[in-house]
């Protein structure tokens, strides 16, 4: 059970190691060119914080369908790969043991998922003001903010100071930690992404800002390092099945 008030495990110990934890009040970001992890990784820190740690958590799904949401989350919390559970290919006794659990679990847990398509970062701040009133007022305080990715904001493509700046300020007001995905540029090469491949200018990126990249085309495994105002980190290699949503 998540005990610590000031820093919320992401559930990735090596990573955890390096940045501390999410800390309420300030940015993550998890980066990445298309189709290297953004969204699994994502899901795999909801469902540690929310199902695991049961750590209230809303997650702006942008790109994700609500439905599509379920299933990541079903399989990383059964460990059922997710193309049998879209088939339908298991067996009652996997339903009983593994998927009804894993539902029971999600339906317990303080998780608030908006799929909202399209939205921008006013709708974001007032939807977040409005479930960490309404969660306050039961003794409850919401203490994670996912949305899956940056660049879906309306208007993030043209106004990334102003959105970042309203990020920080939501995060900073209800001392939230806010952890977004955002797109790298592609390669031809599968080479370690920088600074320089992600669309925020680097001068916008503030010390408390952490980026966390994400590269590499194994499906079990991925690569992974962080770059803070203090340092880069040296690449790590973590257990990551992208079409299963297994994490260790």
């Amino acid at each position: 059970m998540y005990t610590n008030k000031y820093f919320i495990p992401t559930g990735i110990q090596s990573l955890d190691a390096i940045i501390g934890g999410l800390e309420p009040g300030e940015l993550t970001f998890v980066a990445s060119k298309p189709g290297q992890g953004k969204t699994a990784f994502l899901t795999n820190v909801v469902a540690h914080t929310a199902v695991s740690q049961h750590i209230p958590t809303a997650i702006f799904s942008i790109e994700m369908g609500r439905n599509s949401l379920y299933e990541r989350l079903v399989a990383k919390i059964s460990k059922v790969k997710i193309e049998l559970l879209r088939n339908g290919y298991f067996s009652q006794e996997q339903h009983k043991r593994l998927i009804q659990p894993a539902l029971d679990s999600l339906q317990k847990s303080p998780l608030y998922i908006d799929d909202t398509a399209a939205i921008n970062m006013e709708e974001i701040c007032q939807r977040t003001r409005r479930l960490y009133k309404e969660l306050s007022q039961t003794g409850v305080k919401l203490k994670l903010v996912a949305i899956d990715y940056f660049q879906l904001i309306k208007g993030a493509q043209t106004e990334t100071n102003r959105i970042l700046a309203q990020l920080r300020e939501l995060a900073h007001e209800l001392q939230i930690a806010i952890i977004i995905s955002i797109r790298c540029k592609r390669h031809k090469n599968n080479i370690q992404p920088s600074l320089s491949d992600i669309h925020i200018p680097t001068m916008d990126i503030q010390k408390e800002d952490k980026m966390i990249f994400l590269y590499g085309d194994a499906s079990d495994t991925i690569n992974l390092s962080v770059y803070t105002a203090e340092h880069l980190s040296n690449t790590l290699q973590i257990p990551f099945g992208k079409g299963s949503g297994h994490m260790g």
